[in-house]
């Protein structure tokens, strides 16, 4: 496996199913239909996937989901050594849901950054994934010790009401469905939600693992 910086245009999809059950051959569908990279849930992808990613041309990046671990990247980190993925990757934490956007401000932010801060350490990328609903200012997203930014679904509101924008931008932006859990890819059978890779204001790119 190496690091290699995503580009723009490239389509990612993610998804949780195919993260806990993928085959080797619905990555090579998943390649064959179009799709660049995948991006896998830690805590459910193993090396076997993980391999299927990799054989079929696909490149990986991992995530993480605050609202199951939100206690720092310890185990994550454990993850990633376990997986193989080397330093240098893009690792993305979820951050969505009622839960996180029940959660005061302060609290959320000292929980992000004690998961970024370790994983920038040793010298992986943290990235977030700013999902709805969420509770965080654009001025407080961007603050936030993280490197990367992924805009999900629909318009990015903050606690009051309005637009939550980080000076950075996005580097990655999810597709609209107009379906609540993704879309059955064509030919592949793996329901997955779909991203595209841009620049951010920065001119930053998410990193990728490729075989």
């Amino acid at each position: 496996m190496k690091v290699e910086q995503a580009f723009v245009g490239a389509r990612v999809v993610d998804s949780l199913p195919f993260s806990m059950g993928g085959t080797r051959s619905q990555a090579k569908a998943l390649k064959e239909s179009g799709v660049d990279g995948l991006v896998g849930y830690l805590g459910h992808m193993n090396a076997a996937r993980l391999g299927y990613i990799l054989d079929a041309g696909l490149a990986f990046m991992p995530v993480t989901v605050a609202n199951e671990h939100f206690d720092g990247a310890a185990d994550e980190l454990a993850q990633l050594k376990t997986l193989g993925i080397p330093r240098g990757a893009t690792v993305w934490l979820d951050v969505e849901g009622h839960k996180a956007y029940n959660t005061p401000a302060p609290v959320l932010i000292a929980g992000i950054n004690a998961w970024a801060k370790p994983v920038e350490a040793v010298s992986y990328v943290p990235g977030i994934y700013v999902g709805a609903p969420q509770p965080l200012t654009g001025e407080e997203l961007f603050g936030l010790a993280v490197k990367r930014y992924w805009l999900g679904i629909g318009r990015c509101v903050d606690r009051f009401g309005k637009d939550a924008y980080p000076k950075a931008g996005w580097c990655m932006r999810q597709d609209w469905h107009n379906q609540g859990n993704g879309m059955l890819w064509k030919g592949t059978g793996v329901l997955v939600d779909t991203n595209a890779v841009q620049c951010d204001h920065f001119g930053r790119l998410p990193s990728w693992v490729v075989a």
